[in-house]
């Protein structure tokens, strides 16, 4: 499997407990910065420029999050190996350096003296819903952009504090660590990777995460280490092989994935949407029926199943009432 996330890597500093208990302070009372009335929010007072040299020279971008004053969030893989870390906005310019992080779910939390950081609201782990309209914000090859798109997908990995986010917002290497907000600005994730095979597969990590980092002790994190997304496994999350294999539209293998995926997590919603799209491309069109109405069925909010299902009923002329779930 070929994942694309850019070629940043990072270095770690010990956190302390007061550190983590400030940070997380500091999440939960930042005051709203996003604007009211249905005003644009201001996404380039919420997202810098992250720049890295590395250990070998190399200089890197990437993106990071203002989640308080003299706080930067950002992904892990952004300043891995990293020699000197930096983060920009417009002219402006901070020295930074590594505070924390977990590099399994990808997040690194950075300091920046004299960052006066103006921050966003923070949605809640259960706020993203499939269909939901979502803008990804960051610095795709250094340059500032905004990208809109939906949540395409919500997925679960050895990680507690909320679900990966599968997004159609496109963003390309320089905008991990940037953010996932919705409409009204509430930051939703982290955006993290997406797949070398192309496609809607861009994710991004959830808010939850840097809520959960805070019960884990402090601990020095050495470099080396993988992310769950960078070497994936049946262990790390069936969806990381399923997405890539829908990417590839590699339907028999994608079947053959989902059979498994279904039987071991029979209540989620996105192995059984993984089973009816393999189903529907092998022109197996009752099974790919029953699996976007199981889907329905564990989550009545999915609006991709129900699309489906609507297109199939067009399509192919069906009545999908007087279908049952086998």
């Amino acid at each position: 499997m070929r994942w694309l996330a850019g070629k940043l890597e990072s270095a770690w500093q010990r956190w302390g407990a007061g550190s983590a208990l400030l940070l997380f302070s500091l999440l939960a009372s930042a005051a709203p910065a996003s604007p009211e009335g249905g005003a644009r929010p201001d996404w380039s007072s919420w997202v810098l420029k992250v720049e890295v040299v590395r250990l070998d020279g190399v200089t890197e971008l990437g993106s990071g999050v203002t989640i308080g004053p003299q706080r930067v969030i950002t992904n892990c893989h952004v300043v891995r190996n990293a020699r000197t870390i930096r983060v920009a906005r417009g002219t402006e310019v901070w020295p930074a350096a590594m505070e924390a992080g977990d590099e399994y779910r990808d997040l690194c939390f950075l300091r920046v003296p004299g960052y006066p950081g103006e921050v966003p609201r923070m949605a809640e782990p259960g706020d993203a819903k499939i269909g939901l309209e979502v803008f990804a914000v960051g610095y795709p090859r250094g340059n500032f952009s905004v990208s809109k798109g939906g949540v395409k997908g919500l997925f679960s990995c050895a990680c507690d504090g909320g679900r990966v986010i599968q997004t159609s917002a496109p963003f390309d290497p320089g905008a991990s660590g940037g953010g996932l907000f919705d409409s009204s600005g509430r930051l939703l994730g982290i955006l993290t990777y997406k797949s070398g095979s192309g496609g809607d597969f861009h994710f991004a990590v959830p808010i939850g995460w840097m809520k959960q980092l805070s019960k884990i002790p402090p601990q020095t994190i050495t470099s080396g280490k993988t992310s769950f997304w960078e070497s994936a496994t049946r262990d790390s999350g069936f969806f990381l092989l399923a997405c890539d294999l829908d990417a590839k539209q590699n339907w028999r293998g994608l079947l053959n994935l989902s059979r498994d995926w279904t039987h071991q997590e029979p209540d989620n919603p996105q192995a059984w949407m993984a089973w009816a799209r393999a189903n529907l491309n092998l022109e197996q069109v009752d099974e790919a029926v029953r699996g976007f109405r199981r889907a329905l069925l564990l989550d009545s909010t999915h609006a991709e199943a129900w699309w489906e299902l609507q297109k199939l009923e067009i399509d192919q002329g069906l009545s999908l009432a007087d279908i049952g779930e086998g």
